[in-house]
C-alpha cells in the first residue's frame, strides 16, 4: 500500500517550472501565439523569472510557428548571442523570414544594413507601408 501512495504522490507532484538550463514541461505544448506571449514575459521577467535561454527557446517555438514578431527578436537575440551562443547566419535567415512577411521592423532593420541605396529606400518604402497597414 506505501508503494502505490508514493506513486500516486510521485505522479501528482508539481513539476518545478523555470529552472535554469531546463525548459518548463508545460512549454512545449504551446501554440506559436501563446509561446511568443510567454516568451516576452520570460524575457522581461513579467510575471515569470527572467530567463534569456528559456526566452530563446519560446521564441524559437513561435518562429517556427510562423509568428513574425517572434522571428525578429529571436534574430535579435541570436546576433547579440542573448540567452545562447551567437548565431549571425542563422539570426540573418530569421530577420529575413520576418521581412518575407512584411513585419515592419525587420524591413527597416534589413534597410539599415543594406549597400545598395536603392534597395535599402525599397526596404524603407516597404517598411513604411507595412506600418501604415499594421
Amino acid at each position: 500500500m506505501k508503494m502505490a501512495a508514493l506513486i500516486l504522490a510521485l505522479l501528482f507532484a508539481p513539476l518545478p517550472l523555470g529552472q535554469a538550463g531546463a525548459a518548463p514541461v508545460a512549454d512545449v505544448a504551446l501554440d506559436a501565439r501563446s509561446a511568443w506571449q510567454l516568451a516576452l514575459k520570460v524575457r522581461n521577467g513579467d510575471g515569470e523569472a527572467a530567463d534569456a535561454a528559456r526566452a530563446r527557446a519560446l521564441l524559437m517555438q513561435a518562429a517556427q510557428g510562423g509568428v513574425a514578431q517572434a522571428m525578429f527578436l529571436l534574430s535579435n537575440m541570436l546576433a547579440a548571442g542573448e540567452g545562447g551562443p551567437p548565431d549571425a547566419a542563422e539570426a540573418r535567415r530569421w530577420l529575413e523570414m520576418a521581412a518575407e512577411r512584411e513585419y515592419p521592423e525587420a524591413l527597416q532593420q534589413l534597410a539599415l544594413t543594406e549597400r545598395d541605396p536603392r534597395k535599402a529606400e525599397l526596404l524603407m518604402r516597404q517598411a513604411a507601408h507595412a506600418m501604415r497597414h499594421r
